[in-house]
């Protein structure tokens, strides 16, 4: 098949990429690079420079693709927080404009990649796919509009959509130019032996999962159709805490902590249930904490 990644350039498409070449798919990356980084597109790939934005030039990158795995977007909470219009612009106006591009070209099979933050502060735990969709930032806002769209147009076009809803990706790769993310930012504070930056006292849950795990869900869903959606986590919960003990554990030295107090916003627990996504393609994580966390540690001190 030929599959076009929005967004291919970043952390999670780059993994999602070399997996779909390993098995013999044509992939196509198209992304602007505000983010993404071009030295880490797979050398098999085809790239195209581009934007959302530039319907035309979308719509003629779409020349005999199969599916649209769209992952453009930008993803900081605090920024959606400073700047929802811009956010909401991008997001939001360019994805529409995607699935625009889409119609015209013929293309009609897509998956979003969208995130629990879709739930706000979760009624009950592990989370469901039928739990109610509240938001609590515009980040949040912006996943669930776009989910919208893709919903209409799956029911005014016909479109293919599956949906899914990261929890909380981690691993080699993940160099984003202002880090927001926990693990990274722990690892590379832990490795230059600086205090880790803790919201909450460490007592926040969290549902983990490695970005080849993650990866692997996109290539299972390839085979569906109709309109879908799908958690994808590891069904566990961790503390933050946990994840300090371990990453301690593994480079062999005590951590020092930096107290941050509690940041707005924050969810207290949150972890998947990921059965309904088990029970469609029988995927399921495979890489335990320790092990990616060790896995990431191992790139992180390559820089």
């Amino acid at each position: 098949m030929k599959i076009l990644i929005t967004g291919g350039a970043g952390f999670i498409g780059s993994h999602i990429s070399r997996i779909l070449l390993d098995e013999g798919h044509t992939v196509l990356i198209y992304d602007n690079l505000f983010s993404g980084h071009i030295e880490d597109i797979d050398k098999r790939a085809l790239f195209l420079e581009g934007d959302l934005k530039d319907q035309k030039k979308l719509k003629n990158s779409l020349d005999g693709v199969d599916w649209v795995i769209h992952m453009a977007g930008f993803i900081e909470v605090g920024r959606s927080v400073e700047d929802p219009v811009g956010f909401t612009d991008n997001n939001v106006i360019g994805s529409v404009h995607l699935l625009e591009a889409m119609r015209e070209a013929g293309v009609k099979k897509i998956i979003f990649s969208s995130s629990a933050c879709v739930y706000g502060v979760p009624e009950k735990l592990p989370i469901v796919e039928e739990e109610r969709l509240k938001s609590d930032n515009p980040y949040g806002a912006s996943k669930i509009a776009v989910e919208a769209f893709c919903e209409t147009y799956h029911n005014l076009h016909g479109f293919d959509v599956v949906i899914l809803r990261y929890f909380n990706p981690y691993g080699p790769g993940e160099n984003h130019a202002s880090e927001t993310h926990a693990i990274p930012n722990f690892i590379k504070n832990a490795l230059a032996k600086k205090p880790l930056p803790v919201f909450g006292k460490g007592e926040l849950v969290r549902d983990f999962i490695y970005v080849e795990d993650l990866a692997r869900a996109h290539i299972a869903l390839l085979k569906l159709s109709g309109f879908q959606i799908f958690n994808v986590g590891t069904e566990k919960g961790s503390k933050v805490n946990d994840v300090i003990n371990i990453i301690s554990d593994l480079l062999g030295y005590d951590l020092e902590v930096e107290d941050l107090g509690n940041r707005p916003g924050d969810v207290p627990k949150n972890y998947a249930s990921s059965k309904k996504l088990n029970k469609a393609t029988g995927w399921k994580s495979k890489v335990s904490l320790k092990q990616g966390l060790e896995k990431t540690i191992e790139y992180f001190k390559e820089f």
